[in-house]
């Protein structure tokens, strides 16, 4: 009877366990306040990025670029709007303009906070404000700077990696077609979820290149839905053309988007209205690129990107979201709109799914039927004549 109370707790402990799977805090943590989080170098060659930029290497534009233009429409407001732990580096025509909270202004004197140099053209600046350089300079050490990089990336390694670890909550199916090969919309439906109304689903590398068509049904009407992508075997992304810029086959570590369009529960999402909030979407959602090196975006991604040990190049298109990378680097000319992740869920809770509360009433009808024999032996026992 020991061995069966024994037995009983052991399926007592494992349901309660199953039932405290797939919530994970999604917080950006140090990323949160900035559009575009990069950890090493930002090389672009002109558009903009409407809100605010974090570089820890050198921030380098080859033409005219904005940084900022929404910080006062997304309510995003004060502090710097560039912060870079290397040089900033402004070469070619245009005008490289920095904006701050507030209304629209020339020169718009958005602060630049850096720890290396300032060129324009070639040419070392101190100070900006006029012409093509329009920023205000402030010069710092690295330790004076607002972002700790290290500790922001380190953090964020380890929530793409829960991320990765956490059981997807649905199927992901494609149709087919006459050969049976993957093709068309694919469609993701969950099967179980969590308090925090989060949604995981595991996409893989095969399945992006066989449609750009995304499909998520039966879920909440203010859902968060991550998707963990994957290119486990090292397949070669969608190509136009033999242009070298996209994954190879055989490549180790890189993943590609193919400028996927979204719909939720029938919904398109769309690019947020630039010049206002009205219309946003609630619903969130993330990329998380699981052990990417290298990510290429081809074509407008909706949605925010978390790709922390990956160096990231936009061919073309812009993203609607915020990225976080080891690197940021373009093809065209790409734009980042501001759609801020909001961060959700408190830790593990309880999930409950088929499997465990099935082993739980097993459990309590274990301990049931265990109670009832001892029961019965007490009585057995207890009326046993008294011999003399």
């Amino acid at each position: 009877m020991r061995n069966l109370f024994l037995s009983a707790s052991i399926i007592i402990s494992v349901a309660l366990v199953a039932t405290s799977v797939s919530a994970v805090e999604i917080d950006l943590g140090a990323a949160s306040k900035y559009n575009a989080f990069i950890k090493n170098d930002f090389t672009v060659n002109g558009s903009d990025t409407q809100g605010r930029i974090a570089v820890g290497g050198n921030f380098t534009v080859d033409g005219g670029y904005d940084i900022g233009e929404k910080i006062d429409a997304f309510g995003m407001g004060a502090g710097p709007s560039l912060v870079v732990g290397g040089n900033v580096i402004k070469t070619g025509q245009g005008s490289f303009n920095v904006y701050e909270a507030g209304p629209h202004q020339s020169p718009h004197a958005g602060e630049v906070v850096y720890a290396g140099t300032a060129y324009n053209n070639n040419t070392e600046i101190t100070s900006g404000g006029s012409g093509a350089f329009e920023a205000q300079l402030s010069k710092v050490t690295k330790s004076q700077l607002p972002v700790d990089f290290d500790n922001a990336f380190a953090h964020l390694n380890t929530l793409s990696n829960n991320l990765a670890a956490t059981t997807a909550h649905g199927a992901t199916n494609h149709a087919a077609d006459w050969e049976g090969a993957p093709t068309g919309p694919l469609t993701f439906m969950p099967t179980t979820t969590n308090n925090d109304n989060v949604y995981v689903f595991d996409v893989t590398q095969e399945q992006i290149n066989a449609g750009t068509t995304w499909n998520v049904t039966g879920v909440s009407d203010d859902a968060t839905i991550v998707f963990n992508i994957t290119n486990e075997n090292n397949v070669q992304g969608k190509k136009w053309g033999s242009n070298a810029d996209f994954c190879q086959a055989g490549q180790t570590g890189c993943a590609q988007l193919n400028g996927q369009i979204v719909s939720v529960n029938g919904n398109t999402l769309s690019p947020v209205n630039e010049q206002s909030l009205t219309g946003r979407p609630e619903h969130q959602i993330l990329y998380n690129f699981v052990g990417a090196t290298q990510v290429v975006l081809n074509g407008s991604t909706y949605g925010s990107v978390l790709a922390p040990a990956a160096d990231i190049k936009a061919i073309t298109g812009h993203l609607v979201g915020q990225v976080i990378g080891k690197s940021w680097s373009v093809k065209h000319n790409v734009q980042i709109n501001y759609n801020p992740f909001t961060s959700v869920g408190t830790g593990p809770v309880a999930v409950p799914t088929p499997t465990s509360i099935w082993l739980f009433f097993l459990a309590i009808m274990l301990v049931y039927v265990n109670r009832k024999v001892l029961l019965a032996k007490h009585i057995k026992t207890s009326k046993k004549p008294v011999t003399t």
